[in-house]
């Protein structure tokens, strides 16, 4: 028997429909503040809009109607119009000087996601990507260094996380394979000073690893392995491989591949990690794997997102064994499978 709808129950259904659509709008306004560097000019204390604007070198009027937004979105607060403050909810992480919880580089990275996915529709008719496919990382030194720096916001606490819920006991030399910033394998170092770190990625990247690097009072011997983790042999063994976030990217029969040859450059008794954002077995959630899925179609010739059950059915092709599956907190949207040599 069909429900029949009040006119209050159409209202709601129409918000929760608008909430969707108009979503774009306060992303537009917060990307707007952090690209021309609104919340560094005001910094901790407060700044009035003209000084604001001579700093910027825009007009005062047309920058108070971007400020007011961001009023209305609890971005920024004031009482006057004429002194603006980063809201108090803001600022552990939109001013630069938060440090590890900053995540202005993670939002100014999403500009390239909301592009890309702005023509999904497009996508999904041909099968393919809707950016160009030279302006992916590791060949476009700009879109390198953005990405690599919104990786390690993005990674920073949940890093610390990987730390507490991985263990690396016994364990003397990590390949942290794809590496992105670094940031996952330095905070597995910060944990286990006696563990030798080696960062593999694209020497674009590595030189922001680098730079990351110095975020961490490490003790580690640490090494840097310019390579293509798809294209090139892996040198030396290790007791333990990281593969984080980066077979989305990859594809089904690449992913494999990849594991398969992974094998071989894990010591007797050592194991791989693959760290991911993983789909449910049904491939309709989580909310974050499943946007992630469809960023990949936006942005990748191959790339899609995977589920536990395949990622563990790959390892256990390749030959690994003694699997284990392990969630991390309810914060966090990674888990990790792991698998032994």
């Amino acid at each position: 028997m069909q429900t029949i709808k009040t006119d209050y129950d159409i209202k709601i259904d129409q918000l929760k429909v608008l909430s969707v659509a108009e979503g774009f709008f306060g992303f537009s306004v917060l990307l707007a503040l952090l690209k021309l560097k609104v919340f560094e000019s005001i910094g901790e204390n407060g700044k009035k809009l003209n000084d604001i604007a001579l700093s910027l070198d825009v007009q005062p009027g047309t920058l108070a109607r971007l400020m007011n937004a961001g009023v209305v979105l609890n971005l920024l607060e004031t009482s006057d119009g004429i002194t603006y403050r980063v809201a108090s909810a803001c600022r552990s992480v939109l001013l630069p000087s938060s440090g590890e919880h900053y995540l202005g580089n993670w939002i100014r990275n999403l500009e390239y996601f909301y592009l890309a996915l702005s023509k999904l529709d497009e996508a999904v008719l041909k099968s393919g990507p809707t950016v160009d496919p030279s302006t992916s990382v590791g060949l476009d030194k700009e879109h390198t260094r953005e990405f690599s720096l919104a990786m390690h916001n993005y990674a920073s606490l949940r890093g610390k996380e990987l730390s507490r819920f991985l263990d690396t006991t016994g364990c003397r030399s990590l390949l942290d394979l794809g590496c992105g910033p670094g940031t996952y394998g330095y905070c597995l170092g910060m944990a286990n000073p006696d563990l030798e770190l080696h960062l593999a990625d694209f020497p674009a990247v590595l030189e922001v690893a680098k730079e990351v690097r110095m975020m961490y009072p490490l003790k580690n011997k640490i090494s840097y392995l310019p390579l293509d983790a798809v294209k090139d042999d892996i040198p030396g063994s290790y007791d333990m491989i990281l593969v984080s976030n980066t077979l989305h990217g990859l594809g089904e029969s690449e992913s494999r591949n990849l594991i398969r040859k992974l094998y071989g450059s894990i010591n007797q008794g050592g194991s791989l990690v693959i760290q991911a954002q993983f789909l449910q077995d049904d491939h309709r959630g989580g909310r974050w794997p499943v946007l992630l899925d469809i960023m990949m179609l936006c942005v990748t010739e191959k790339g899609r997102n995977h589920s536990v059950a395949e990622t563990k059915q790959w390892l256990e092709e390749a030959c690994f064994s003694n699997i284990e599956f392990c969630p991390m907190t309810l914060l966090n949207t990674n888990c990790f499978l792991r698998g032994y040599n």
